[in-house]
């Protein structure tokens, strides 16, 4: 299998950077925001899934994997997580994320680092452990999700973009004219990576063109 060529994702992330961040923030023409709300409405939906499954972070810590410009990781601050790391390989993704965490108030709960969680040097465990969006861009998940796997002391939760939906070749034409491959994956390809990380799968819940997976270490 072809590794993914993450120096080449780092700069196609820098340059939309803003771009994606608008889909969240809404900051566009009328048309733009119903064509997101329409095409892309399972991001806001695996958004408000992953806050649901992570109430209760009072006093407990996060990390999330592949961060970019920091929604995920400010939620979940604001949510009451006394500590919350977000990982991830674009810089221009990291400077947007501590802005939104000082605008929300939430910069002292919020740590980013600018890494491939392959790379990543640390020792820490966290409750919480997420990985939303990240598989799309990645050939081979299973070294990742080892690591995951060590990070992890208590949940898991991630999203994966379907195999065989209307969108597939769309996504595929669009991003890999601008040098960003994208993969897909079939339900059972799912669980056998978790699995074979060291995970067991809690649930599996189809959002839009997503799996949306709630897993525990084993």
């Amino acid at each position: 299998m072809k590794p993914e060529n993450i120096a080449e994702l780092a700069r196609y992330w820098n340059e939309v950077a803003r771009e994606f961040d608008a889909i969240y923030t809404g900051d566009k023409g009328p048309l733009r925001r119903a064509l997101d709300r329409w095409l892309r409405q399972d991001m806001y939906q695996r958004f408000a899934w992953v806050l649901e499954r992570s109430a209760g972070m009072q006093g407990r810590t996060a990390c999330d994997i592949g961060c970019g410009s920091g929604r995920f990781a400010a939620a979940l601050a604001k949510q009451g997580a006394v500590r919350v790391v977000g990982v991830d390989i674009a810089p221009q993704m990291l400077e947007l994320a501590r802005g939104l965490a000082a605008q929300q108030g939430v910069e002292q709960a919020c740590e980013f680092v600018h890494a491939d969680v392959l790379d990543w040097q640390t020792s820490e465990q966290f409750d919480l452990v997420i990985a939303i969006g990240l598989w799309d861009y990645i050939a081979d998940p299973l070294p990742r999700l080892r690591v995951i796997r060590r990070l992890s002391r208590g949940r898991f939760l991630s999203s994966w973009p379907r195999l065989w939906t209307w969108r597939t070749p769309i996504r595929q034409v669009r991003l890999g004219l601008k040098g960003c491959p994208v993969y897909f994956f079939r339900r059972p390809q799912v669980d056998r990576y978790l699995q074979e990380s060291g995970f067991r799968v809690r649930s599996c819940q189809v959002i839009g063109k997503l799996y949306c997976v709630e897993a525990e270490p084993v």
